[in-house]
């Protein structure tokens, strides 16, 4: 049987993602010490802002209130380490249910 190194996994990985239309930016830009940072340190997982905008443009009618609390709730599931590695999809495309943002809406009588 034939032995696939990290980096060999690593770059078939990232060959499929630009493949299908991804971007991939490299640390050396894009991380703490990068030419454009995009996170304070390593240990946060989430690129805030490209999250953000990507929560906005999947979401076009669910109030920014609403996005801002969705977009927060997974941020503290991630640092708390509570993201289920199994069902990531489950708790990000949960967070941002009809009912939830139903909810929201009648709560601040808007």
């Amino acid at each position: 049987m034939a032995f696939l190194s990290e980096a060999e996994i690593e770059s078939a990985l990232l060959d499929q993602l630009r493949a299908l239309g991804y971007s991939v930016e490299r640390e050396d830009d894009i991380g703490p010490d990068g030419h454009w940072p995009e996170r304070e340190s390593h240990d946060e997982v989430v690129l805030r802002r490209r999250f953000e905008e990507a929560v906005a443009r999947l979401n076009p009618g669910v109030p920014p209130e609403a996005r801002q609390d969705a977009i927060r709730r997974v941020v503290q599931a991630v640092r708390a380490s509570r993201l289920d590695a199994h069902d990531p999809h489950g708790l990000i495309s949960g967070t941002l249910r009809i009912s939830d943002a139903q909810a929201f809406l009648k709560e601040r009588d808007l």
